[in-house]
């Protein structure tokens, strides 16, 4: 299972259904006493959309959300066996969509993100005496989104590839660095090789805007993977079922 949209990943969880143990002699499920087969299209009794005796009410993954209504069941073949057969014995398969539960990260770390951004790109538009402020400002915003980074990288699936939220946060950490360095040019073209300030406000201003886009951009590629349909969906549904548990608890 790859996470690399993590934490805008979606899943559907599987399941194949059929008996596949203790089926020898004397067993307790004997061929000889029990004639059980795999499930077939005989037994769906016309419909595969809510068979009975699966309960998924209680059913609980960490992080994720899922809807218990949501539940798909068809009959596909079996991976085993040979393939060219053209009448391939089929099993139960059961399907659960999941949706991993974002919160945390669209409506804390990614506004925090966006808006240390946008406080660096705004300390550029100062005059030039207050340069080495400005580089102080950034360098300090700078290391305060090493911190969150290291708070955040302690709850990220591990895993051997880079994931978007990984991604994200390298790409604000790079523009904060780069507008460092632009800061440190503009001061060293005035101070040593006599450029008028009013030439290197320019290079600021173009510098500030570009990194506005950039910024902008940032946050719209985090958003713009998210499934808010079926996100949605599924996290009406959850508050629905956790009132009517705290109604009922109340009463």
């Amino acid at each position: 299972m790859r996470v690399d949209s993590f934490p805008h990943d979606q899943h559907d969880l599987t399941l194949k259904v059929g008996i596949l143990a203790h089926r020898g002699p004397g067993h307790r499920w004997d061929r000889n006493k029990w004639t059980l087969n795999l499930a077939t299209d005989e037994d769906s009794q016309g419909s595969t959309s809510i068979p009975y005796g699966l309960v998924v009410d209680h059913v609980s993954v960490p992080d994720f959300l899922h809807d218990k209504d949501g539940l798909q069941f068809e009959f596909v073949p079996l991976s085993f066996g040979s393939g060219e057969q053209w009448n391939r014995d089929k099993c139960l398969h059961v399907k659960l969509a999941v949706v991993r539960d974002s919160g945390q990260y669209d409506k804390n770390i990614m506004p925090t993100l966006g808006l240390l951004n946008i406080v660096a790109i705004s300390s550029i538009t100062r005059n030039f005496a207050s340069a080495t402020a400005s580089t102080e400002i950034m360098l300090g915003i700078a290391f305060v989104e090493i911190g969150i980074r290291l708070s955040i990288d302690s709850r990220l699936p591990s895993v051997g590839y880079q994931i978007k939220m990984q991604s994200i946060l390298n790409r604000c950490f790079w523009l904060l660095c780069l507008l460092v360095l632009e800061s440190n040019v503009v001061f060293f073209l005035v101070r040593k090789r006599g450029w008028e300030i009013e030439e290197t406000d320019r290079i600021d201003l173009v510098a500030g805007i570009m990194a506005l886009f950039y910024t902008v951009y940032i946050i719209w590629d985090y958003y713009r993977e998210k499934g808010n349909y079926l996100y949605n969906r599924i996290k009406r549904k959850t508050a629905v079922t956790e009132d009517r548990a705290e109604s009922f608890t109340t009463t």
